[in-house]
């Protein structure tokens, strides 16, 4: 059976901020020591972010911290947004929402029960007896199990349409303190939704999913994930995650490869998430990548920062867009993300 990606949508919140005003902006609300400072214009001034897009209506909402008005924005926003690129997907491809058999969201910036999948369910009018599942707890790398979960679905039920959401709302997962990691967290994180359509029926044009792997490793869990301090959300950033990273996604690449009998010179496009400048740089040079290999991860994370779990949908939208990607074309989607874990799908543009 032919499962295919057949469009990407994406949507980002309206307000926008340049680094170099953000830096600003913290200076003025924060007392920084100067260890801070330090940190605060070394990221944010970094040659990798240019700007980001946060859901908030004015920019000293981005330093509330009650964790009520968090979750309250979070709920709010997460729902407009996935809303927003749904409508968007489903009017560039001609399809009706009442058609669509199954909905699969992640997210990890925010902790609703029931899920995103019902506010937004009521809030794009798809059908009462959709298929719903919502993944969470996943970090960036929750949108190709998302993907693969559908692929399953679709795999199970003939002529048949799903929908991927990957949203997340990092400033409603805000917080402050002196650690190096969130400082680094605090400057590259942003908002955004990332949507894209799969179906088994024939005819449809698209990224043909051919194979997936993924990997887990405990051993690392510490290394990058959310905890829980003063009743908020705190993420936990080391500084081996570009190398850890690098090397898993490597082996990950490899096995993928081999097993379906290709060099790595037969991917003509990666869409790599863009997890951070030394992510890629590490990326690049762990893979022995081109630079124009890694041309459209580095074009999002320099316009929206990491949006975490939609950044690398983001990317391949870019490369499904592109008037260079070709029937035949193989594409390499990949990320990370909490646990430490690591994802790989094989695609073939159809």
């Amino acid at each position: 059976m032919n499962i295919k990606i057949t469009d990407i949508a994406t949507a980002k919140p309206d307000f926008q901020l340049s680094q170099k005003k953000l830096l600003g902006m913290i200076r003025r609300k924060r007392r920084l020591s100067r260890a801070e400072d330090v940190l605060y214009k070394r990221f944010l001034l970094d040659k990798g972010i240019e700007t980001r897009n946060f859901a908030v209506s004015r920019s000293r909402d981005l330093f509330i911290e009650d964790p009520d008005n968090l979750i309250t924005r979070f709920q709010k926003e997460a729902a407009r947004l996935s809303v927003s690129a749904i409508k968007k997907c489903l009017q560039r491809s001609a399809i009706h929402k009442k058609a669509i058999d199954c909905i699969i969201v992640t997210t990890c910036t925010g902790y609703l029960c029931p899920g995103l999948t019902s506010y937004i369910i009521e809030e794009a009018g798809l059908r009462e007896d959709i298929f719903a599942v919502d993944i969470a707890g996943m970090g960036c790398g929750g949108a190709l199990p998302a993907i693969w979960s559908a692929y399953n679905f679709l795999k199970a039920h003939k002529e048949s349409t799903a929908i991927v959401v990957s949203t997340e709302i990092s400033s409603a997962a805000i917080f402050w303190d002196e650690s190096p990691g969130i400082i680094l967290s605090n400057s590259i994180f942003a908002d955004g939704s990332a949507v894209c359509i799969m179906t088994n029926k024939k005819g449809a044009a698209g990224f043909r999913i051919v194979d997936y792997l993924s990997k887990i490793s405990p051993e690392h869990r510490d290394k990058l994930r959310f905890e829980t301090k003063d009743s908020k959300l705190r993420n936990v950033i080391s500084p081996d995650v570009p190398r850890i990273a690098g090397g898993m996604i490597k082996d990950i690449i490899k096995k993928l490869l081999k097993r379906n009998g290709l060099k790595q010179n037969d991917i003509m496009s990666w869409a790599v998430h863009p997890g951070g400048r030394k992510v890629l740089d590490s990326m690049q040079e762990t893979m022995k990548l081109k630079d124009s290999d890694l041309n459209y991860s580095r074009d999002i994370l320099r316009r929206y920062g990491n949006m975490s779990s939609p950044s690398a949908l983001f990317v391949l939208g870019s490369i499904f867009r592109s008037v260079k990607t070709k029937k035949g074309d193989l594409c390499i989607l990949t990320s990370f993300g909490a646990g430490f874990s690591g994802y790989a799908a094989l695609l073939s543009y159809e």
